[in-house]
C-alpha cells in the first residue's frame, strides 16, 4: 500500500537570485528534501509499513494564492473529485518580521488562514520554518488574554544566527521521534540557520535581559523543541498538529552561501562579518556537516503520523 502525503507549501518570499536560478522557489527546496527523505525511510524505517509518497503543491502567498478550503482533509464537502486532499500546510521562511503584522495585509491574511486551518481542520498538520515558525507562534500560541504568559516575536538583541548552529533539543521532543532523533549525541541538533528574529514566551512580569533568558513558558500541550544561547525557542511542537523550526533543514551550504552573498550588501555586512558567516555555513563539499537528514526524518514521521 502507498500512503500519499499531500503538502501545500505556502511560499512567502523569493530566495536569493542565484539560489533561485539553481534550485527554484522555497517550495521546490522542500519538495526535494521531503521526497528524498521519504524515499530513504521507505527503504529502512517504513520497509514493513505503507510506503510514503510525498506530493507538493506550491502557493504564491504574496500573490494571494491559497489552497481552497474544500481541498483540505476533513472538509465537509470533500468528495471523490479531490483525489488527494491536503494533509498538511507548510509556511516557508522569508525576510519579513512578524512584528510588522499591523502594516502588512498579506501577513494578516496568512495569519487568518493558519488560524482557520488549526481551529477547523484538525486532520491537517501545520509546519513552519524560520518566518513560518515565528508566524505560527504569533497566530497559534500567543494569546493577549492569557493571564499566565506573554508570547511575542522580536529582533534578536544579540545578533543573527547564520550558518550551522547547535540546538540543544528538549527531551520531550526527542522522545516523540526516537527513530529520527534518538541517536543525536547529547540530544544536540546541528542545523543551518539564517535569521535575526526570535520567538519569546515567558511568564508575565518576567524581566528579559541581554545576558539571561528566563525559562520558556508555553501552554500545554505545546513543547519547545530546543534552544541556543541567544534563541530560547528553536521550534514548536504540538503533538499530532504542529511542528515548526527556526533553522533550515531544507538548505545546505550551497544555498546558505548564496543567501549570504546576496544579503551582505543589502544588510551592510562588512567583509569580516561576511567571512565569519561563510565560515559558519561551512563547505558545500563536506558531507554530513549538519543533522538536516535527521530533522527531515522527524518531519516525515510527523507527517506520516508516526509519533511516540
Amino acid at each position: 500500500m502507498v500512503h500519499h502525503i499531500h503538502i501545500a507549501v505556502l511560499d512567502v518570499d523569493i530566495p536569493a537570485r542565484k539560489l533561485y536560478e539553481a534550485r527554484g522557489l522555497c517550495s521546490a527546496h522542500f519538495r526535494t528534501i521531503l521526497r528524498e527523505t521519504a524515499s530513504r525511510l521507505n527503504e529502512t524505517f517504513f520497509s514493513n509499513r505503507d510506503q510514503l509518497e510525498v506530493q507538493i503543491t506550491p502557493y504564491d502567498i504574496r500573490g494571494g494564492h491559497y489552497p481552497e478550503l474544500y481541498k483540505l482533509r476533513g472538509h465537509a464537502d470533500n468528495n471523490a473529485s479531490v483525489q488527494y486532499p491536503v494533509d498538511a500546510i507548510l509556511i516557508t521562511g522569508g525576510s519579513p518580521g512578524v512584528y510588522e503584522m499591523e502594516r502588512s495585509p498579506w501577513m494578516q491574511k496568512l495569519q487568518s488562514f493558519i488560524t482557520t486551518v488549526f481551529n477547523k481542520y484538525p486532520e491537517v498538520r501545520i509546519l513552519g520554518t524560520c518566518f513560518g515558525h515565528q508566524l505560527i507562534s504569533h497566530a497559534l500560541v500567543r494569546d493577549v488574554n492569557d493571564p499566565v504568559r506573554d508570547v511575542w516575536v522580536e529582533k534578536c538583541p544579540l545578533g543573527r544566527e547564520v550558518g550551522i548552529y547547535t540546538v540543544q533539543l528538549e527531551e520531550a521532543f526527542t522522545r516523540a521521534f526516537p527513530a529520527a532523533l534518538g541517536e543525536l549525541p547529547g540530544g544536540q541538533l546541528r542545523i543551518q540557520m539564517f535569521h535575526g528574529d526570535r520567538v519569546m514566551a515567558v511568564e508575565k512580569g518576567t524581566a528579559v535581559t541581554l545576558t539571561d533568558s528566563p525559562p520558556v513558558s508555553l501552554p500545554a500541550p505545546w513543547v519547545n523543541i530546543g534552544s541556543t544561547p541567544i534563541c530560547p525557542i528553536q521550534g514548536l511542537y504540538y503533538p499530532g498538529r504542529v511542528l515548526s523550526v527556526q533553522g533550515h533543514y531544507e538548505m545546505d551550504a550551497f544555498g546558505m552561501t548564496k543567501m549570504c552573498f546576496e544579503s551582505a550588501p543589502i544588510m551592510g555586512w562588512k567583509e569580516s562579518k561576511l567571512a565569519l558567516f561563510l565560515e559558519q555555513v561551512g563547505d558545500d563539499l563536506e558531507e554530513g556537516a549538519d543533522d538536516s537528514k535527521a530533522f527531515a526524518s522527524a518531519v516525515v514521521c510527523f507527517l506520516a503520523g508516526v509519533e511516540e
